[in-house]
């Protein structure tokens, strides 16, 4: 007869609360996340519950910011972006970000963020037609030395990254213009034109895990777990300086070396269908993003 190992209890928000505290999320502060639910094992409520957790420990007096970003969707050619129905594909949490009552969605094709908090307005509407540059939502909350989450995902997730790519005129990088169709609240279309920098032919593919790695042996990133995730904690200003320094010293610092991503050291990473996620036990990913 098979031993059944006892399930670890379902976390709550209040759980989650201590973990993010515990790991250093501030009252009052600027905080981009980028996440995975199913790293976090078993959330009663489920990614609306992450949600709410990550509100309250920021406080009402600071704002949250996540990916909502569209690239899969809009390769259709007949793709509407839509800032109030069309989802998130940065998984359960950031889609419960945009549904938030509160959110504040930028414009863009692809790389649209949500934003919760007394921020939100002056993140969004910031810039123009690039997701990257100097302007951009992306910039002003690296520049504003906002902080970093990665919740249960490697830095390969960290699109912040491109900011730098962008700013240090990376060779690889060019922008490109590209015409499509918003939804207005009313219903009505209009044009909107997005700017990209996709990689151009030949790249062997990102490895922005170099580039965290050499952060955590700095000193420069909080380690610790939020409930089963792996959660990496770390400001804008040390992500710029970094990101500068490594590409000072090799200009292929953001590129895969022989196809090869950088193995974190820092708990376990494992590939699934739905990409890498950081976790401090496998058995206890739970089964639904």
């Amino acid at each position: 007869m098979t031993e059944q190992r006892p399930q670890p209890e379902p976390l709550d928000r209040a759980a989650l609360v201590r973990d993010l505290t515990r790991l250093g999320v501030p009252r009052s502060g600027l905080l981009m996340v980028h996440s995975s639910l199913r790293s976090l094992g078993h959330v009663t409520g489920g990614a609306p519950t992450v949600l709410n957790a990550l509100l309250q420990t920021l406080g009402p007096d600071g704002t949250l910011v996540l990916p909502a970003f569209t690239y899969p969707l809009s390769r259709d050619p007949d793709f509407v972006f839509d800032p109030v129905h069309t989802p998130s594909l940065m998984g359960a949490i950031s889609d419960a970000g945009r549904r938030h009552p509160e959110a504040r969605r930028s414009l863009h094709l692809w790389h649209s963020i949500t934003a919760i908090g007394p921020l939100a307005e002056t993140i969004v509407t910031s810039g123009g037609e690039s997701a990257w540059d100097t302007d951009s939502p992306m910039r002003q909350i690296r520049d504003c030395d906002g902080l970093y989450l990665l919740l249960g995902v490697p830095y390969q997730n960290l699109t912040a990254v491109h900011v730098s790519e962008i700013e240090l005129q990376v060779p690889y990088r060019k922008p490109v213009w590209n015409k499509g169709t918003m939804r207005r609240s009313d219903g009505s279309l209009v044009p909107l034109v997005s700017v990209g920098c996709p990689p151009q032919p030949g790249h062997p593919g990102s490895d922005f895990n170099r580039l965290g790695q050499r952060m955590e042996d700095a000193g420069l990133v909080k380690l610790g777990h939020v409930g089963n995730a792996i959660a990496r904690l770390f400001g804008g200003h040390d992500l710029r300086q970094a990101a500068r320094d490594l590409y000072e010293q090799d200009a292929n610092g953001f590129l895969r070396q022989d196809g090869l991503v950088t193995t974190l050291a820092y708990g376990h990473n494992i590939e699934t269908d739905r990409g890498e996620h950081c976790v401090a036990n496998p058995s206890r990913m739970y089964g639904a993003e």
